[in-house]
């Protein structure tokens, strides 16, 4: 961290009991004593009978964690971070200039990634998330913006649960999603629009505590406690901590502390954490706004594993291909692919060839293509199908000289095909046809153990014997419920030593992997998060992915990779694009290994 000229100039003044800390608006409670804001003497530490000038300055606003405060200083209106000492503190460089007045504040840890975030907000309606630091590495980075009610007045974060709780006098509490690739969407945690709330805090137990204009104070549940600060002031910046209740009164310029009981208050509720695994690398972004980029598979180079390519679908137009670095090396025009498989080694034709087929919306049609030595996409002719609204699609390579493709559509209907190489072309005849209840998309085939994998959304995983003239009933293998949150989307296989079946839980942002042998058990789940110091945010509401246990690359490519889209590209807020990262890195997170 580098501290700029504000934070050289510390002073440690000592006031005597008597003098009250005049024009604040808001404490923490920091190791054993207070942290106080004010306009008037800067940030005041105060502890038993004594208070000290940390920092001068004129200050308002104040959220505290570990040993880093945030605060708005006055003079230039900019949210400055402080970095807080056992002999004062020192002012870090402000955030830039917002487009906003900010008016509220809190902070956020993520203790799995190690990560500090802040939250800022104003009354026109509109809040940012930064993350503030990454482990060691220091550097304010906007991640997204998101839209509050007017008349928001304060925030508290739940860390634990990675929420933010938003005040909103006109109608009483919101909670929205804090983790950084959550979707923007809230509810209405406390319905109180005749409170006139002015604060909020969230004690050491997780208990939830709110202030109104006039003093009350007010539990978890919207009662009133009994705990009022007096009947006279303007009440605002709501600190509860060590059987504290802390207030403000902006009327009278003065702090004011109540005694409070906080043992037995109910806590928010209980959570369920998922660990992370920082994104490693991200493609480049999709070329337009909306549902864009889909499905990805990945091509092993077989000489140079660092030259490999990913290969992703853009359902709006076409075919794109990947650079390890996530360059784009090659676009082709095909019209609304959605899903695309590959396999490398066919013998088809009499000669090895690498093969690739997209599901194509544009006519419901199967679009195979040709991979060269070097990664180069070439496409041949489409292949009818007679499938409504093809969706998803997945290879099957039963021998050394036999390829298959199996798609599916909305309707819950699959079908597999034979690809043969006939006049300089492939050609589709089909074998048979399997049914979901209802609509599946992500599928995946072990060549090997001739198994098929394949998800119904709403539902789960169930499983086929992959042969034309196998059992065509599926079995159920694994439901949606607390490990797998629906929809289920992209799978993939992982051969490594170990084998695992990979699937996208698009419905809590996770990566959930099983065994891909019988019976299947559940093995761990993890999230994909950011890389601060890469630039690079993490992945969530994914549709398709992709794993490979070859190498593709040196060091922690060695194992393999897994690669997923990003349907909420954020740091800030962007166009879909694809992440990836080693696999040993996956199963690190996953608690695996």
């Amino acid at each position: 961290m580098k501290w700029n000229a504000i934070g050289a100039a510390m002073l440690a003044l000592w006031m005597s009991p008597a003098e009250a800390v005049e024009q604040g608006s808001q404490g923490a409670r920091y190791q054993d004593g207070w942290l106080l804001a004010s306009e008037r003497e800067g940030l005041v530490w105060q502890q038993g009978d004594q208070t000290r000038t940390v920092l001068p300055g004129r200050f308002e606003a104040l959220a505290v964690a570990a040993d880093l405060a945030l605060t708005i200083e006055l003079t230039e209106d900019r949210v400055v971070p402080v970095k807080l000492t056992a002999t004062g503190a020192q002012a870090l460089s402000p955030l830039p200039q917002r487009t906003f007045q900010v008016e509220w504040l809190c902070l956020q840890r993520h203790a799995d990634s190690d990560s500090l975030y802040a939250w800022i907000g104003g009354e026109r309606g509109w809040a940012e998330q930064w993350l503030m630091q990454s482990g060691r590495h220091w550097q304010p980075t906007l991640m997204r913006t998101l839209p509050v009610p007017p008349d928001a007045s304060a925030c508290a974060v739940d860390s634990a649960a990675q929420q933010l709780l938003v005040v909103d006098a006109s109608a009483g509490v919101w909670r929205y999603p804090a983790a950084s690739h959550a979707p923007l969407e809230r509810e209405l945690l406390l319905a109180m629009p005749d409170a006139g709330l002015t604060a909020i805090s969230i004690d050491e137990q997780r208990g939830l505590w709110l202030l109104d204009e006039s003093g009350h104070l007010y539990d978890g549940d919207g009662n009133r406690t009994g705990v009022r600060f007096d009947d006279h002031g303007e009440w605002e910046g709501l600190a509860v901590a060590a059987g504290q209740a802390l207030a403000y009164d902006d009327e009278r310029g003065r702090y004011v502390w109540q005694p409070l009981k906080t043992r037995g208050v109910t806590p928010l509720e209980p959570v369920d954490a998922i660990a992370e695994a920082p994104a490693w690398v991200e493609s480049d972004v999709a070329d337009r706004p909306g549902d864009t980029m889909d499905d990805p598979a990945i091509w092993v180079h077989p000489t140079h594993p660092e030259r490999s390519r990913i290969i992703g679908t853009n359902k709006r137009w076409g075919l794109l291909s990947f650079d390890m670095a996530g360059n784009t090396v090659q676009a082709l025009a095909v019209g609304r692919v959605n899903n695309v498989d590959i396999r490398q080694g066919v013998k088809l034709g009499g000669q090895l060839r690498d093969v690739g087929v997209a599901s194509n919306r544009d006519g419901d049609t199967l679009t195979p293509f040709l991979i060269d030595a070097e990664g180069e996409l070439a496409l041949l002719p489409d292949l009818p199908t007679d499938i409504e609204e093809i969706y998803g699609l997945c290879l099957y390579q039963p021998a050394n000289d036999e390829l298959h493709v199996i798609a599916n559509g909305k309707s819950g209907e699959m079908v597999q095909y034979r690809l043969d190489w006939r006049d300089e072309v492939l050609r589709a005849t089909e074998l048979r046809r399997l049914w979901l209840p209802s609509q599946p998309e992500g599928c995946v085939a072990d060549d090997r153990a001739h198994r098929l994998f394949a998800g119904e959304e709403d539902a789960g995983i169930w499983l086929f014997d992959a042969r034309p003239d196998g059992d065509s009933q599926g079995v159920m293998i694994a439901e949606v419920g607390p490990n797998l949150v629906a929809d289920v989307e992209g799978m993939d296989l992982y051969h490594g030593d170990k084998g695992y079946l990979v699937v996208s839980s698009q419905g809590n942002d996770s990566y959930v992997l099983y065994d891909s042998e019988p019976p299947y058990a559940y093995r761990g789940r993890m999230r994909i998060g950011n890389h601060l110091k890469a630039g690079i945010d993490g992945s969530a509401e994914t549709d398709g992915l992709a794993v490979t246990a070859a190498p593709v690359g040196s060091g922690g490519w060695a194992s393999g990779m897994l690669v997923v889209q990003d349907g909420r590209n954020r740091m800030p807020d962007g166009f879909h694009n694809f992440k990836w990262l080693p696999f040993s890195e996956v199963l690190k997170a996953a608690g695996i290994e």
